[in-house]
Parts: C-alpha cells; sequence; structure tokens
C-alpha cells in the first residue's frame, strides 16, 4: 500500500493535478473568507480590483520567461543551465525593479486624485511583485525539473498562509483593506523565504548570465506573451459584441460557461504543465519523434480524461446551473452544453500550440492566436448579425477552434512526422496506465 502511494507521489501529472487543486481550494476558501470579513462590498470590490492588477503584471512577467526557463533550461548541460538561470533572474530582476519605479511614480503623480485605498495599493503593487519573485522563479526551475512535488510546497505555503493570516486578522478583530493588503504580502514573503532556504530559486547562478542568453529568452519570451494576450482578448471580444449587440444581460449569461470550463481547465493545466519539460528536453535533443510521440501522448491522454467530466456536466447542466446561480440564468443551458462541446478539442489546440513553443516556432503559435482573436470576432459579429442569440457566439468559438487546429495540425506535418490517429493510441495506453494505478490504489 505505501509503495503504491509513492508510486502515486511522484507521477509528474498526479503532482501537477493536485498542486492546482490545491491553489483553487486555497483560493475559494480564501474568496469565501474575505466575502464575508470585509466591512462592505466595496471593500471587496476594490480587492477583486487590486488583485486582478497585480495579476496582469506577474502574467506578464511569468509570460516573459517561464516557458523560455522551460524550453532553454530543461535537458540542457549544466553550464547552458546555469546561463539560462542566471540570465532569466537579470531579466526578472529588471521587469520587476521596473514595476516597482513604475509603481511609485504612479503613486506620487496619481494618488493624490483618487481616494482611499489606492494611495495604498499603488504604494505596494511594485513590493508585491519583488515579494513574489523568488517564488514564482522557485515554480519555474522546479517545473524545468519535473520537480512537481516541491511546486506543491510552495502553493500551500502561500495559499496556506494567507489563509492563516485572514483568520488571525478576523480573531484579533484588525480586518481592514490596508491589514489584508498586508497578509497578502506577507504570504508571498512567508513562500519566498521558504524557497531561498531550500534553494530552489537557483539565484546564485545569476553570476553566470549573459547578454546573448537573456536576448534569446526576451525574443522567445515576447511571442510568448503576444499569444497569451490575444488568447485572453478572445473572451473580452466575445463580452464587448454581445454587450454592444444583445445586451448587459447576455452578457450575465454568457459568463456561466466559464464556470463549467473551469473543471477543464484544472486538468488542462495540469498536464501542460508537466508536457512542456518533456516536450522541450526531446526538442533539444533535436528527437522529432519523441516530439510527436509526447504531442499525441499528452493530448489523447487528457482528452480522454476530461470527456467522462464533460458527458456528466451535459448530463446534469441545468442543475449545476441552479447551484451555481438562479433559474433565470437557465436560458445559458445551450451555450453552456455547445461550450463544453468545443472543450473536448481543447487538448488538441492547447497542447499544439506548447509544442510550437518547445520546438523553437514560437512566432507560429503567436500567428496562430492571432488569426484566432480575428476570425471569432469576424464570426461572432456575423452570426449574432444573422442570428441575434448568444448562441451565436458560442458557435464563433467553435469555428474558431477548428481553424486553430487544422492550421496547428498544418504546421506541425512540415516539421515532423505526427497523425491523428496516433493521438488515441498513445492516449489510451497512457490513459489505462494511469486507470490502473489508480484502481491498484482503490483496492490496496
Amino acid at each position: 500500500m505505501i509503495s503504491r502511494l509513492l508510486s502515486v507521489y511522484r507521477n509528474k501529472q498526479v503532482l501537477s493535478l493536485f498542486g492546482n487543486l490545491v491553489s483553487a481550494f486555497f483560493n475559494l476558501l480564501s474568496f469565501m473568507i474575505l466575502v464575508r470579513i470585509l466591512p462592505t462590498l466595496d471593500d471587496f470590490g476594490q480587492w477583486v480590483v487590486f488583485t486582478g492588477t497585480y495579476n496582469i503584471l506577474d502574467q506578464i512577467r511569468t509570460g516573459l520567461l517561464q516557458s523560455g526557463i522551460v524550453k532553454f533550461y530543461t535537458g540542457a548541460d549544466i553550464e547552458t543551465s546555469r546561463r539560462v538561470a542566471g540570465a532569466a533572474w537579470h531579466l526578472s530582476l529588471l521587469i520587476t525593479i521596473g514595476y516597482v519605479i513604475l509603481s511609485w511614480v504612479g503613486y506620487f503623480a496619481v494618488s493624490p486624485f483618487l481616494g482611499a485605498p489606492w494611495p495604498l495599493f499603488l504604494a505596494w503593487l511594485g513590493i508585491l511583485t519583488l515579494l513574489s519573485l523568488p517564488m514564482n522563479f522557485a515554480s519555474w526551475v522546479l517545473q524545468a525539473e519535473n520537480r512537481f512535488n516541491e511546486i506543491v510546497f510552495i502553493r500551500i505555503s502561500q495559499n496556506g498562509s494567507f489563509v492563516v493570516l485572514l483568520a488571525l486578522l478576523w480573531w484579533f478583530k484588525q480586518v481592514s483593506l490596508a491589514n489584508v493588503l498586508y497578509a497578502y504580502s506577507g504570504s508571498m514573503a512567508i513562500s519566498s523565504v521558504y524557497c531561498l532556504l531550500k534553494k530552489w530559486t537557483g539565484i546564485r547562478n545569476i553570476v553566470y548570465r549573459t547578454r546573448e542568453q537573456a536576448l534569446e529568452l526576451y525574443r522567445f519570451g515576447r511571442l510568448i506573451i503576444g499569444s497569451m494576450v490575444s488568447s485572453s482578448l478572445i473572451n473580452n471580444t466575445n463580452n464587448f459584441v454581445i454587450l454592444k449587440m444583445l445586451g448587459a444581460a447576455n452578457v450575465a449569461l454568457f459568463s456561466i460557461p466559464q464556470k463549467f470550463i473551469e473543471v477543464i481547465e484544472i486538468i488542462l493545466r495540469s498536464f501542460v504543465a508537466t508536457a512542456q519539460p518533456t516536450l522541450s528536453a526531446a526538442a533539444n535533443r533535436g528527437d522529432k519523434q519523441a516530439v510527436a510521440i509526447a504531442f499525441c501522448r499528452y493530448t489523447g491522454t487528457v482528452t480522454l480524461l476530461i470527456i467522462p467530466f464533460i458527458i456528466g456536466m451535459l448530463i446534469f447542466t441545468e442543475p449545476l446551473i441552479l447551484i451555481l446561480a438562479k433559474g433565470n440564468y437557465l436560458g445559458a443551458t445551450a451555450v453552456v452544453r455547445i461550450s463544453l462541446i468545443t472543450a473536448i478539442l481543447w487538448p488538441l489546440d492547447r497542447f499544439n500550440g506548447v509544442t510550437l513553443d518547445m520546438m523553437g516556432l514560437a512566432h507560429v503559435n503567436f500567428y496562430k492566436n492571432i488569426l484566432k482573436l480575428i476570425l471569432n470576432a469576424i464570426f461572432a459579429v456575423v452570426l449574432v448579425w444573422i442570428f441575434p442569440n448568444i448562441i451565436s457566439v458560442a458557435l464563433a468559438m467553435l469555428l474558431h477552434i477548428l481553424f486553430a487546429i487544422a492550421y496547428g495540425y498544418y504546421v506541425m506535418k512540415k516539421h515532423m512526422s505526427v497523425h491523428l490517429k496516433d493521438l488515441w493510441h498513445y492516449g489510451w495506453i497512457e490513459f489505462n496506465i494511469l486507470v490502473k494505478k489508480a484502481l491498484k490504489l482503490k483496492h490496496s
């Protein structure tokens, strides 16, 4: 029994999924606590805006460096790994110092015209990116080294300590927006100090940085940022089209499918995190066959994993909507079901993009995402004009995903031998392995 538990514990897919579940659990818990302990609804709304602003800055830094570290660090020799880590530290410090300077410029220039608590938020925004840097950097390096068990501890240390600090604020009746901000910053500091003490950050490698390696990371990372931004703009575009052509009430209805899709996203993100080092190592070796097999294995496995969840949500769509929202949101039923059917294609699109990035074809993935954004906007406007209903927007999403898959597959076929039938072959093999491990553990 113990040996089987250890085998599951060592499985990187399970660990990555567990790490995402830990984050989701603690984020939900902190959300529920903050909703209840903050004095007013306005306070909570301001906190959401502030954390959203921080997340944008953090995503820009992560997009520029995370995939580049995985791409150039994984499978490389010691000297190359040191140069990559050193150059990444150099760039991340420059970006973070830039954030600190901008936040303080904003504090002195804009805060006199803003009401509380925004002067405080502006003053701390850059500091927060500095406090979180060692924690984030350690996660990127550990991902490149396939050490997902340590990443779980990082997430527990940050998210868990924030919940504990919130509980202490409530216990001692010291709840305020300022103190919540200090607690959030404290949780980042605790996790970062923990990573530094464990020597997971590789900060000493900064002495090995080279200008050439830093430029290589920058050139690669800017395309990743472009892909991330263009992908995130798809949802914003859909909401804008619905708002202008169908009204604000339909925007609210269209937000319901996102809650269903979060289940699929947790699984997908977990496997993408483990796929990046595997694909990168094979690409760095120039082993195109190994890249093709890894792409097929991950895509097929995740597709098979999410299908039962999708079928369950398709069957119980209406009861789940009633649990999430009120009865007047049942008008989103058809859109939820179309979105769930579309989600079956997500692994093929997502792993195609990751594979292109790791093969050094990030520019192709960037172009693909730009085309997705443009086509989605065109399809949405035209279909809503012909059929004025939010179902038209859901169909536009399905159409742009189909295009992305066709385009991405065409590009991959030009660079390596890959066949769609192999998705099911390798995916089924890996899926059976995961199921057998789960069954053995259950019957132990």
